[in-house]
């Protein structure tokens, strides 16, 4: 399985959720390989304009949150008040801060204002990912959790996402051993893999492996040096002519 089947399964049951959540509870299985399939491309899509909107703004492959906001614009996730035009000419005719008093608060009253006035769809999608809609989603999820009480409860609050729940609730020895070193699991810790015949690992193995070639090179020219000296001391045989008695 290649990695972009492997994150389309994954993805599949939160769309599937998603579904239930918002009243289909039945569906054909293309109509919703489908739905997966314009999901996909759509965070795709998203993931590749935060890219461009970074390299184009400042040169860098870690995006900003600026970058994500225009990228989320881009592809009409954010919905500005407002067009660029509109903007840009509300912001000629802003009177400038300089002219409002600090003393008196209404410059701090001013710039509150304003940041509401530009902050507003994001403060939308937030209202929307904290409202009814997507606590429906994670209640058919099965990730909502109650309303903690006491002061354990406060203590063990921990929000999780479907793909946690599903593999703690199936997994018998962990998800941090079971899952180590996958895609599903915290990353495995680098080990050394020893190769046979390979080079020295340390200056030390060298040292050991130099002595036992040379001690090996010396015994061998110890034993065929041995082997020519016999060989140059051994007298010839000569014929025996037996006599008849």
């Amino acid at each position: 399985m290649s990695s972009d089947e492997l994150f389309r399964n994954l993805l599949r049951p939160a769309v599937l959720h998603i579904l239930r959540a918002s009243g289909f509870h039945l569906g054909k299985p293309s109509a919703v390989d489908t739905v997966v399939d314009i999901t996909v491309r759509y965070i795709s899509l998203l993931a590749e304009r935060t890219a461009y909107n970074a390299y184009s703004n400042h040169n860098d492959s870690t995006p900003t949150i600026t970058d994500i906001r225009m990228a989320m614009q881009d592809c009409g996730l954010l919905v500005p008040t407002m067009t660029a035009g509109e903007e840009e000419w509300k912001q000629i005719l802003r009177k400038p801060l300089d002219f409002y008093t600090e003393g008196s608060g209404a410059r701090r009253l001013e710039e509150q204002r304003r940041d509401v006035e530009d902050t507003a769809d994001v403060k939308e999608f937030i209202d929307w990912v904290k409202g009814d809609q997507n606590k429906e989603i994670r209640r058919i999820a099965g990730t909502l959790k109650p309303l903690p009480t006491g002061p354990a409860d406060l203590d063990e609050l921990e929000m999780e996402d479907y793909l946690n729940s599903l593999m703690k609730k199936h997994s018998k020895t962990g998800v941090e051993s079971r899952f180590q070193g996958t895609v599903l699991g915290v990353p495995a810790e680098p080990k050394t893999v020893k190769i046979e015949g390979g080079g020295a690992e340390s200056i030390e193995e060298w040292c050991r492996r130099t002595r036992e070639k040379a001690a090996d090179a010396a015994a061998s020219k110890h034993g065929s040096s041995r082997a020519t000296s016999l060989h140059g001391t051994r007298e010839p045989s000569e014929d025996v002519v037996m006599e008849n008695v």
